[in-house]
């Protein structure tokens, strides 16, 4: 007869939430085209502020906006990319 052997399992719910999410961004990420300020701010954990202060005044980030009325747009890949430069820079 063969012995019983006791499993316990224990798992970490908040990695696991927090895992679930990154992967849902990153899936978000990929299908967006373009994005305003307020998800610039959502993606980038900025305030609007900050993010006006130290991005979208830059150059750099003129270059690749797109305006319709009073609405400023952003193709996701190049503002990311722009963000990354500039970071680097810091």
């Amino acid at each position: 007869m063969l012995s019983q052997a006791k499993v316990n399992i224990e798992l970490d719910t908040e990695s696991i939430k927090e895992y679930i999410q990154q992967k849902i961004d990153e899936q978000v990420s990929e299908s967006l085209l373009l994005v305003d300020v307020d998800i610039l701010c959502k993606k980038c954990s900025m305030s609007r502020r900050f993010l006006e202060e130290e991005f979208l005044n830059d150059p750099r980030f003129k270059l690749i906006e797109k305006r319709k009325v009073r609405k400023r747009f952003y193709y996701w890949e190049e503002a990311k990319k722009v963000i990354d430069e500039i970071i680097a820079e810091w």
